[in-house]
């Protein structure tokens, strides 16, 4: 077990104090625009290496949101559908037919090139033309409506992210402070060891819980590397910057009524909208499965030139249905149809589920992270504080400190904890209702 000589913890506590309140100043000329550089970040400095730090906040990732792949990919998609509406609105082409040959009279020698064209114009899509445009158009919606829902999944993947980060650097400094207490207390308990007011078991009982503080604080900050990493991936940080997530997690959201949460979803949310152009675009495939049944028509012009004679008119083509009046497949549509409709009723029903549950899990986050910063975290902060000074005074014993302590670190834990998933879960119903992201 190693010993903590005052010399060496003052000058550990002067290295913390300097890693953990470096100043981090803005730069004039930003390279990227939406986020503030600063000059080093007290991760870099631990690692001997130079790098800059971007502030970010939740507003500039909002900005560049829609370069997103995901985003840009549904945005081509959606162009596709509105090509497909186009399609199904254009005249189809004329058809020429043309013959040529060499004629020979059955009287006589006499003989010479024969030749005949024919102009046909189909006429049959004009009964389908409005229903496969409706069909086309519903099929706009959808992809319209789904890119919107990707737009929120995409938002509610990176506020998660940010707020993990945010989550991450207030551990950080939570622990780094508690870290810099557990030295002082070290230096205290080093005192009077050497002045023989208590045994010296008591400082390695003080390095034993030092090393612990330590070893948490160093998790901790490997986890906010992760973090910062994961969040530069998806923005595309270059190489060599640090992200710094400028977020307050103790600005905790109102909670949105669950009447006016389910209404809400219920009337805007993309899965609702997609499921009703769904229903639509069904309804103009039963329509155009019901029109196949009217005979298709094409009109056609001619003339031909003959040996013996100069021809021209006109000519109408007609498709009976005598033996197919497409039942199957309108038999096929329909039943697509209604399936539409009672899959539009289990989505409804699916969010609203979601919705309650989502609402009751943001009021009872806020409700936990609000009682957690009032009441345990003030009093643990105290209880510590007291103890620690009554132990100087020499009144308490060193257990009763270290008690109070991680007493006091739980509790920090746990408040540091409850504000994340506050933000996520109201994060989580503010996406389903619409609110919140942009």
């Amino acid at each position: 077990m190693r010993r903590f000589p005052v010399r060496a913890l003052r000058w550990r506590r002067s290295q913390l104090l300097l890693l953990l309140f470096v100043p981090v100043n803005s730069s004039a000329n930003s390279a990227n625009a939406g986020s503030k550089q600063t000059d080093a970040t007290p991760d870099s400095l631990a690692d001997g290496a130079p790098a800059t730090a971007v502030k970010v906040t939740w507003p500039d990732i909002v900005r560049l949101v829609d370069q997103h792949p995901r985003l840009a990919t549904a945005k081509f998609q959606t162009d596709a559908t509105r090509g497909a509406v186009k399609t199904a609105g254009a005249v189809p082409n004329p058809t020429l037919d043309g013959t040529v040959g060499h004629g020979r009279a059955q009287t006589g020698d006499a003989s010479r090139l024969e030749w005949g064209v024919t102009l046909s114009m189909p006429l049959g899509w004009i009964a389908q033309r409005g229903s496969r445009i409706a069909s086309a158009e519903a099929e706009v919606d959808v992809s319209t409506a789904e890119s919107a829902a990707l737009r929120r999944d995409v938002l509610l993947q990176l506020k998660t992210l940010f707020l993990h980060l945010a989550y991450e650097q207030a551990r950080v400094v939570s622990l780094a402070a508690l870290d810099a207490q557990t030295v002082q207390l070290a230096q205290t308990v080093q005192k009077r060891v050497e002045k023989g007011e208590v045994r010296p078991v008591e400082a390695t009982r003080v390095e034993i819980e030092l090393e612990k503080v330590t070893t948490e604080l160093e998790s901790a900050r490997a986890a906010l590397v992760a973090r910062q990493a994961a969040l530069g991936l998806w923005l595309g940080s270059p190489a060599g910057k640090t992200i710094v997530a400028v977020a307050d997690l103790g600005a905790l959201p109102v909670v949105l009524d669950l009447d006016r949460a389910r209404a809400k979803t219920r009337a805007t949310h993309p899965a609702v909208v997609v499921a009703r152009a769904r229903r639509h675009a069904l309804a103009a495939e039963l329509d155009i499965e019901k029109l196949a049944r009217v005979p298709t028509y094409s009109l056609a012009g001619f003339t031909t030139n003959e040996l013996d004679r100069r021809a021209y008119g006109v000519g109408l083509a007609v498709t009976l249905p005598v033996w197919n009046w497409n039942g199957g497949g309108i038999a096929q549509a329909e039943a697509k149809l209604a399936a539409g409709r009672k899959q539009a009723e289990a989505i409804s029903l699916d969010l609203e589920t979601t919705v309650i549950e989502t609402q009751a899990a943001c009021q009872s986050s806020v409700q936990t992270a609000v009682r957690l910063g009032r009441n345990m975290v003030p009093r643990s902060e105290t209880v510590a504080s007291v103890m620690e000074r009554t132990y100087q005074l020499g009144e308490a014993s060193l257990l009763e400190v270290i008690d109070s302590r991680r007493t006091l670190l739980d509790s920090k834990r746990l408040y540091l904890s409850a504000l994340a998933q506050a933000q996520i879960d109201c994060t989580r119903l503010g996406v389903l209702v619409g609110e919140e992201l942009p």
